[in-house]
This record gives C-alpha cells, structure tokens and sequence, in this order.
C-alpha cells in the first residue's frame, strides 16, 4: 500500500486523464525539497527563540499561525474557538521552548500541543454548531475551483470520518507531515496511523466515488 498517494487522486472521477510520470516525479521531488526546506527553517528558527531571540518566536508564529488555525478550526468549527485555542498553542509554546528537542521536526512538537488543547476543549463542552465564513482570496478562477473542492472534499472527510482518521488525514495530506510525524503529533504508533490513513482514503473513496448501480 503506497501512503503517500494522493487523497485526491483516490476519489478522483473516472476517466480523467493523470499526468506523465516524470512530471509527477519531478513535482513530488521538488515538493519534498521545498517541505525539508521548511523543517530546517523552523528548527533553526525555534533553536534561536530558546536561546532568547524573540524575533526568531514571531517568525514561528508567523510561519504556523494559518495551519494551526484551519486545523483547530476543523477540530472546533468555531472561529472564535479556534483563535482563543491558538493563542494558548503559541503561549504554552513559548512557555515550553526549552523542552524542544531539536532532533525532531518542529511542527511535529507544535502540532501536538494544539491537538492536545483542541481534545481537552471537545472534553470540556460539547462543540457548538455554527456557520464559518471562510474568506476567498482574488485569485484566477481555476485557483478559486480547486480551492473550493478542496474545501468541499474536507467538509465530507469531517462528516464522514472518525475524530482520529479525519486528524491523521488532515495532517498527513494538509500540513504534509510525514507517518511517523503524525505519530508523535496524535501521540499514538505509526502502524495505527497507516491503518487510520488507509481506512479513511477508502471511506472517501466508497463515499464520494460510488460504483454505479445495476440495472
């Protein structure tokens, strides 16, 4: 089984045509760069800010501040929620910066704080039920369809999926965090969260893909 397969590419419609694979190769690869490029950046960044460098805190928050917030805003549907939640996530952050262990990626450490709040949110009061406007930037009018079925597919993967098979989603395909990542973020084994992955990719598929019925 290839975890790394896109969900998109799963429940894609039938008969649409992929593209080469070298290009597939090529994005992939340079995808990978541009993600251990990052980790490096935030690992050097969050060294800085334990040694005092404030500056080097604010590009963190910075950097995270927007993947936090859509993936506490999944957790808690509430804009308001979300915010307050990732205020305590970059406050309980940099009250614990010296218990950062360089050695593993950053956004695994962080991740893992603002799943923590999220869980101990949902156990405290049931989550209220309301609409969250999300704004659409300007962008070219392709851009703006895939955004919105991107939109759309997770507004399924959260109605459909358990808790931990829509985070392990989430996390692995939106923040583009690795298995064993993920694992340390949710706090549970990388076999659980290959398990959790392949169940989740074959409920959006069953669901948002179904096989045509017999006449």
């Amino acid at each position: 089984m290839n975890y790394s397969a896109s969900v998109v590419d799963e429940v894609a419609p039938a008969g649409s045509k992929a593209p080469p694979p070298a290009r597939v190769a090529e994005a992939a690869a340079l995808g990978q760069a541009e993600k251990e490029a990052r980790r490096a950046e935030s690992r050097r960044l969050a060294i800085a800010a334990q040694s005092g460098c404030i500056e080097s805190f604010e590009s963190l928050v910075g950097q995270f501040e927007k993947p936090l917030y859509h993936f506490l805003l999944t957790k808690t549907r509430n804009h308001h929620q979300a915010e307050d939640l990732l205020q305590d996530t970059f406050l309980i952050t940099y009250r614990k910066l010296d218990r950062f262990n360089p050695a593993y990626p950053f956004s695994s450490w962080i991740f893992t704080i603002a799943n923590r709040l999220a869980i101990s949110h949902y156990r405290k009061q049931k989550p209220l039920v309301e609409e969250v406007e999300v704004a659409i930037e300007t962008t070219a009018s392709g851009e703006v369809m895939e955004q919105e079925w991107a939109r759309s597919l997770w507004a399924h993967a959260k109605r459909l999926l358990t808790e931990n098979h829509f985070t392990a989603l989430r996390l692995f395909y939106s923040e583009g965090m690795t298995i064993d990542e993920v694992a340390v973020a949710m706090e549970r084994k990388p076999n659980s969260v290959k398990v959790w992955l392949h169940r989740a990719r074959k409920r959006l598929a069953r669901e948002l893909n179904p096989r045509p019925s017999v006449p």
